[in-house]
């Protein structure tokens, strides 16, 4: 119930204060959990965060309306990491992986130069799976579209199968397919 007496809505989202230094917190927590620099509990996760948010040179908040809420980000972490598709593929990823490419064009030669958010390799050690964790409170389609290209660039330039945008504030993974996985034979 509210102070009114009315019933609470449950579904009303909390207001969170998204940013850069939310986001480069959040990559920074999910790369440790899965080298193994931080446990995934969430009394780790925020201290670790708390930390974070003080060598960035902000305030610890309570209320993630108000600013960088360590309990706020250690659950958007452990949500992220634990939603059935990251599951799957968490003994095989490599965080924060380089990616590279060249190709010569007519005139000149182009280079793609990127770090992935994580990578998934199969068996054979060949790129299977990008992921790109994406901290946006709440994206405009716009965003996603471009998220989605830029997945699907990092797909292309590796040969992976294919890749996810994991939205780890809404808990959303989005799967996107190479460039030529429509012209592609069986």
């Amino acid at each position: 119930m509210d102070g009114d007496g009315a019933p609470a809505d449950s579904n009303i989202a909390p207001v969170i204060q998204g940013g850069r230094d939310r986001g480069l917190i959040l990559h920074k927590l999910i790369e440790e959990v899965l080298t193994g620099e931080t446990a995934e509990t969430i009394p780790n996760l925020v201290a670790r965060a708390d930390i974070l948010i003080r060598a960035l040179g902000r305030p610890v908040m309570d209320d993630p309306a108000l600013g960088l809420a360590p309990a706020e980000l250690a659950d958007c972490v452990v949500r992220a990491l634990s939603l059935p598709e990251v599951v799957a593929l968490r003994p095989r990823l490599k965080p924060e992986f380089p990616v590279y490419a060249s190709e010569m064009g007519e005139t000149h030669e182009e280079a793609t130069v990127g770090v992935a958010d994580a990578i998934a390799f199969n068996s054979d050690g060949a790129p299977q799976v990008v992921i790109d964790w994406k901290s946006d409170v709440d994206p405009a389609p716009e965003a996603l579209d471009h998220y989605r290209d830029q997945v699907r660039a990092y797909l292309d330039v590796t040969g992976a199968e294919y890749g996810l945008v994991v939205a780890v504030t809404s808990g959303t993974v989005i799967q996107v397919m190479p460039t030529n996985a429509d012209t592609a034979a069986p």
